[in-house]
């Protein structure tokens, strides 16, 4: 019994780290798609299918089943699974690159889930998309190849800021293995002053951020999504469109005579768009009625991150275009120590894409990279 003991140790303890090193650096160039690919040479292409998830709302969700034996089965021999989470204007489902990440994990023996929501697809988040996210969980977990006792998430942009809210949800928060959240958000609000004044707050100083197109497209959707009434709705997008598109607001932007025509969320909403500043854009979110100040909350991760059970790994990257990298800290401050597993900042990606031309300058990113992975697999599997 010592014998066995201690060798059932050793092989944890030893054999295991080594196997997911070196899985994680087959896994790597498979996840990037560059360089050398042993995993796809040396490994069978998982079985692609597609299933249905949600009640009130019926979403496509495809999985990846493994063909070969996973590198740890459980007693009842069942895969390990993972829920793979796009974000708002995510990539299709059937875009080579989501097709060759979910690929190259269920290669390592895991069954990939990969959801898609219709209101993400078309630009809208709401919080309703967490329970949501919950019935693909339990669509995953139902499976007969799944170990209901091994599934995590990995979750990508707003996709990581809703996941993490899922994680938080009562009905599976004590069933979740892990999250890995790469490049989302922890505050709604912030998020919003983030966007309008084009800064960011990175260990109390504030510095400029770089905004990228695709957070310029969600902050006006979200802009004009405040205003209800047709007419005032083209009003305000005639005058925001071209500030939030182009160069961003200036002090001359407001209009005084163009505001005093506005009420309620619309006047709140155009006074964001053009705030100068942090301050103003702050005191423009202070006037949104209760309804919406409730969805921006229901969208904030921070506010339940202090419930959150599941192993949590963070990455970000530090030029993130599109979530500002101040998100990151906060967030890891509101996660229990005992839950918060690894924070990885980098300077390497694209937002959640990698960067075109890796040299060997990106060598210790890489490094970074697979370090944090291998973290993450030695939990997953």
């Amino acid at each position: 019994m010592l014998v066995l003991a201690l060798a059932t140790t050793a092989d944890f303890v030893v054999f295991k780290p080594i196997r997911l090193s070196a899985l994680t650096l087959a896994l790597v160039p498979e996840l990037l798609g560059q360089g050398p690919q042993p995993l796809s040479a040396l490994t069978p292409a998982p079985v692609r299918t597609s299933v249905t998830y949600g009640s009130a709302v019926v979403d496509r969700m495809d999985l990846y089943l493994p063909r070969s034996s996973p590198a740890e089965l459980s007693s009842n021999d069942r895969y390990p699974a993972v829920l793979m989470v796009l974000g708002v204007n995510p990539l299709p489902l059937d875009d080579a690159r989501v097709i060759r990440v979910a690929t190259a994990l269920s290669r390592l023996g895991l069954v990939v889930a990969a959801p898609e929501s219709e209101q993400m697809r078309n630009w809208r988040i709401a919080p309703a998309e967490a329970p949501h996210l919950v019935e693909g969980f339990e669509v995953v977990a139902a499976r007969p190849e799944v170990d209901p006792d091994r599934i995590g998430i990995a979750a990508f942009s707003v996709g990581a800021a809703v996941a993490l809210l899922a994680v938080a949800d009562p009905q599976i928060a004590g069933r979740v293995r892990f999250i890995n959240a790469f490049g989302g958000f922890g505050d709604a609000e912030t998020l919003l002053v983030d966007s309008a004044t084009r800064t960011m707050v990175v260990e109390g100083i504030q510095q400029p951020w770089r905004m990228g197109g695709l957070a310029r497209e969600m902050f006006l959707r979200v802009i004009l999504g405040l205003v209800d009434e047709p007419d005032v709705h083209e009003q305000v997008r005639l005058r925001v469109e071209p500030l939030i598109l182009g160069d961003g607001a200036t002090p001359s932007s407001f209009e005084p005579a163009f505001a005093a025509n506005l009420a309620g969320d619309a006047l709140a909403a155009y006074r964001l768009a053009t705030a100068p500043d942090r301050e103003t854009a702050l005191a423009a979110l202070a006037t949104l009625s209760r309804a919406e100040r409730a969805n921006l909350e229901g969208l904030s991760a921070n506010r339940v991150a202090s419930g959150l059970r599941a192993p949590v790994f963070l990455m970000h990257d530090e030029s993130d275009t599109a979530i500002p990298f101040s998100q990151l800290a906060p967030l890891a401050a509101a996660i229990p120590p005992a839950s918060l597993r690894r924070v990885t900042p980098f300077r390497f990606f694209d937002h959640v894409q990698p960067g075109a031309g890796i040299g060997l300058d990106a060598l210790p990113e890489l490094w970074k990279l697979d370090a944090h992975l291998s973290d993450v697999l030695f939990v997953a599997l």
